[in-house]
């Protein structure tokens, strides 16, 4: 019996692993937001020089371009300089990472909905961004969430890509990508202007265990209570 207890607490560790390897990213996970580039302006030559201690795959956003590339630093595209962990849970963030552009400090946070997971399979996920919203030059609340403007985009939803084959585990690499344009008349005088954000990083521990896996857990402990009670009685 004692063999055979074993063996049931064998299989329930093997139930609850290969749970866990076939997770995909959801709403516990965070994403963290990597912001290594540093950019310098020389009044010499009237430049920014920018420098970063990878091939310029840092977090970065276009506002005004209409491209999906990096340009000309602080007029073209803005950098990402500090920020905090992106959640998933629908929760509003202020202040999530701060950035310069044409100057002028920015930052940006999280309205109404927050972000949130939309879809999630394998290696690919669709999340929430409808709130999402920027302070600049002294404007609050700059509006970045609608009128997607490129082929593969939805109004207020973003994509994500982690490493191949990774499922979106913890420590995988993600890129999140996503466009909007402010909307026609905003008070902050950007209205009808492309945004386009790439956010680069690793994907977070989930801090909870998933429902799925506590069910898993709770019927496990009740099989191992079952044998261990017959058990009992079969040595009465």
């Amino acid at each position: 019996m004692k063999f055979a207890l074993t063996r049931v607490a064998a299989g329930i560790g093997m139930v609850i692993a290969a749970g866990s390897a076939q997770a995909v990213l959801t709403g516990t996970n965070t994403l963290s937001i990597d912001n290594d580039a540093v950019a310098t302006y020389m009044p010499d030559t009237e430049s920014w020089i920018v420098s970063s201690n990878g091939p310029l795959i840092d977090s970065f956003f276009t506002l005004g371009t209409g491209s999906k590339e990096k340009l000309t630093v602080e007029t073209q595209y803005g950098l990402l300089y500090s920020g905090s962990d992106l959640t998933l849970t629908g929760a509003v963030q202020s202040n999530i990472s701060t950035f310069s552009w044409f100057g002028t400090p920015g930052s940006f946070e999280t309205l109404g909905t927050g972000i949130s997971i939309l879809s999630a399979s394998g290696d690919t996920a669709t999340i929430n961004m409808s709130g999402w919203t920027m302070d600049w030059n002294t404007v609050q609340n700059i509006p970045l969430g609608t009128l997607a403007w490129s082929a593969g985009y939805a109004n207020g939803v973003g994509n994500i890509t982690c490493d191949a084959g990774s499922g979106c585990a913890v420590g995988s690499a993600y890129t999140l990508t996503y466009t909007a344009t402010i909307p026609p008349g905003d008070p902050s005088g950007l209205g009808d202007i492309k945004y386009y954000l790439e956010l680069h990083g690793t994907v977070g521990p989930s801090p909870i265990p998933e429902a799925s896996t506590y069910g898993m857990m709770l019927a496990g402990l009740g099989l191992v209570s079952l044998m261990t009670r017959h058990r009992k009685q079969a040595g009465v």
